[in-house]
Order: C-alpha cells, then sequence, then structure tokens
C-alpha cells in the first residue's frame, strides 16, 4: 500500500461527541526512523510498532505520523478503512513503513512528530496520539562534511596499511591527517565551511601522496633495470675478454711449439 497523507480531522469530529474508548496504557506505540536527523530534502523510513494491552480487539483504521511542518491535522501514513488491520489482545503488530521526506525548506533544528492511530476498540471508536519525539534537520553542509569524512578516513586508513617507500608521499600523509584532525575541531564547532576545506585539503595530500609514490616506484624500477642492463653488459664485455685471453693463449702455445719443432 502507498504511503499517503490521511487527514484525521473528520475522524476527531466524530470523537468530539462519544469520547475516547481507550484507557491509559491501554496501546503502547514505538517508532522507529532510520535516522532521527537529516537534511532538507532528504528522505528517512519510519516503523510503527503497536502493542494491545487492551482486552478488545483493536480495528485499525487509520496510522500515521504528523511532523510539525505539517498542519496538525495531516499525518504521513496509511489510510486501512477499507483493509484494517486487527490486533487482538495481548499482540502485536508492526505497521507498513512510511517514506518520510524532510521539506526543503523546513527550518534548521529540532522539530516535534507524534503518531496518530484511528480505530474501533471492541465497538467503540477511539483516536489516539502519542507523545511528541524529537526529529533534527540539519544543515545539509553537515552532510557534505559527513560524507568527505568517511572517504578521508578511510583514505587515511588505507595510505598508512599501505606502507609507502617514498618519504614524499608519507610526508603528504602526515599533512593529511593534520588536516583531518583540524577538520574534526571546526565540525565539533559547527563550521561546516572551514571543516569541509580542510578535508579537501587533506584529500589532496593524500592524492599527491599517490602520485609521489607512483613516481617514486617507478623510478626506482628504472634504476632497478639500468643496474640490470649494466650488469648485462659487464658480463658480456668480461666474457668477451676471456674469450680473447683464451685464444691469445692459446695462440701463444701454437707459437711455441711451432718453434720447437722447428729447432728439433
Amino acid at each position: 500500500m502507498l504511503c499517503v497523507i490521511i487527514c484525521l480531522s473528520f475522524t476527531f469530529s466524530l470523537l468530539c461527541g462519544v469520547g475516547n474508548a481507550l484507557e491509559e496504557n491501554e496501546i503502547i506505540v514505538s517508532v522507529v526512523l532510520t535516522s532521527q536527523t537529516g537534511y532538507p530534502g532528504s528522505g528517512a523510513v519510519a516503523s510503527i510498532f503497536l502493542v494491545n494491552n487492551s482486552t478488545e480487539i483493536l480495528t485499525i483504521q487509520y496510522v500515521g505520523i504528523n511532523f510539525d511542518w505539517m498542519p496538525s491535522d495531516q499525518f504521513l501514513g496509511h489510510n486501512l478503512s477499507e483493509d484494517p488491520v486487527f490486533i487482538s489482545s495481548s499482540t502485536n503488530h508492526i505497521f507498513q513503513s512510511i517514506n518520510i521526506i524532510v521539506p526543503p525548506d523546513a527550518t534548521l533544528g529540532e522539530h516535534n512528530y507524534s503518531v496518530g492511530i484511528d480505530g474501533l476498540k471492541g465497538t467503540e471508536i477511539f483516536s489516539w496520539n502519542s507523545q511528541n519525539y524529537i526529529f533534527v534537520v540539519q544543515d545539509p553542509k553537515k552532510q557534505t562534511y559527513d560524507d568527505l569524512l568517511t572517504q578521508v578516513s578511510n583514505k587515511i586508513t588505507e595510505s598508512k596499511n599501505v606502507n609507502y617507500e617514498s618519504s614524499k608521499a608519507r610526508s603528504l600523509v602526515e599533512q593529511a591527517e593534520v588536516e583531518y584532525v583540524q577538520a574534526l575541531v571546526y565540525g565539533n564547532q559547527n563550521s561546516w565551511d572551514e571543516a569541509v576545506s580542510r578535508l579537501n585539503s587533506a584529500s589532496s595530500y593524500l592524492e599527491q601522496a599517490d602520485v609521489e609514490e607512483q613516481k617514486y616506484l617507478e623510478e626506482k624500477s628504472s634504476q632497478e633495470n639500468l643496474l640490470i642492463i649494466i650488469g648485462l653488459v659487464v658480463v658480456i664485455i668480461i666474457a668477451i675478454l676471456a674469450v680473447f685471453y683464451l685464444l691469445r693463449r692459446k695462440k701463444d702455445k701454437i707459437l711455441i711449439q711451432t718453434k720447437k719443432n722447428l729447432i728439433n
């Protein structure tokens, strides 16, 4: 069932004459949000858990959540009037999740939200509203900060595990760590612009460290290859000289033997 905006004002007007059939603590409701914080335009998912402590069967017709940025008589949730949920005494039920979108123009800071449930206790109509819960709308810049913080933290850990051979690369990682710590300080002060700037600097240092390490390894590889070539050339020269030496000795022996033969 799709999440819809349902208006409970009509139900409230019905209850004005008959009163509320539910006694205190006859139902217990818990709300679980995927996050108790959000940003303008961001989303969250809410799950509502209900325990029936009454002695009657509860017939749930409407269930929803009202945030203080909504009209007080509107709830984001499910209209179950065509297919009610029946909850027996001393049992519980988890309702289908509700998708929540924080309005783009929502003010920053704490916001109240509550759960509204309408239905029947046995054959008596009831309307129930929970206590207020707190949802915090944060500065969008904090989202950027949080994302960068995770990325930089992971990259620093990765760079330290690699154990760079280049001293320049290691120095750049140390500079990145300094910037990261400064970002944490500014983040704790809610100075998001400065904190993000520090994280960008840290990220830049880490990228430079990768470049320096790559250059170092390429130069090291080139030097090793050069040494191998020089070694091969030296071996070849020694081999050639050895061959000339052996040939010379053999020639000298032949000359000496020839002279002896002539004398004899």
